[in-house]
């Protein structure tokens, strides 16, 4: 276990306890939006870990500023034998799901997906900042960016397929439950 080079935001906790899987589930039951789940989130960030690959070092930063012009909501950092890898996370409301009942995406996960390219778009034109001056090593403009919006009850099986295919251009959008879920060490599209 390396703390270094954040240890203010370095990760302990290798998994929820169920007492947080207890309190992920009644805090999201009563959210109307994402700002209680980004508390919480921000309060237990090892639910985070399970989208991760395996990786022995994991950092979360709740809400950084990228030059103060755009703020994510969390950016993840793991280390493994690649060196640091980065991962974008934006929350949007767990009331209101990523497909419309006509299975057109909807106006929130356009919301989303638009915030992850945005913050790529930032990188890619200051990234020297963002490494030096940020202290965000080896952070890349094209690390993955996950949306999590909605909750799993509110995906339509006939639009399973639809739901699946929005995960595309290193993007990956899932709901709220699969936080919840044991771990999978990937950051694949998978169950949503």
């Amino acid at each position: 276990m390396n703390k270094h080079p954040w240890p203010e935001s370095y990760v302990e906790q290798r998994v929820p306890s169920p007492v947080n899987l207890s309190d992920y589930a009644h805090a999201l039951n009563g959210a109307s939006d994402e700002r209680p789940m980004q508390a919480y989130l921000a309060a237990v960030p090892a639910f985070f870990r399970r989208l991760l690959p395996a990786c022995t070092d994991f950092w979360c930063f709740d809400r950084p500023a990228l030059g103060g012009e755009l703020i994510p909501d969390f950016l993840l950092c793991y280390r493994n034998s690649r060196g640091f890898n980065w991962v974008y996370v934006e929350l949007e409301t767990p009331t209101k799901g990523a497909l419309l009942k006509s299975g057109r995406p909807s106006a929130k996960l356009h919301e989303g997906i638009a915030q992850i390219t945005d913050w790529r778009d930032w990188l890619r034109e200051n990234i020297s900042y963002a490494r030096d001056h940020l202290r965000l090593k080896q952070i890349d403009a094209e690390s993955i960016g996950i949306v999590i919006i909605g909750r799993r009850t509110a995906i339509n099986p006939k639009h399973a397929l639809k739901y699946r295919s929005l995960s595309s251009g290193g993007i990956i959008v899932m709901s709220y439950d699969r936080l919840m879920e044991p771990e999978t060490h990937s950051s694949s599209g998978g169950t949503p």
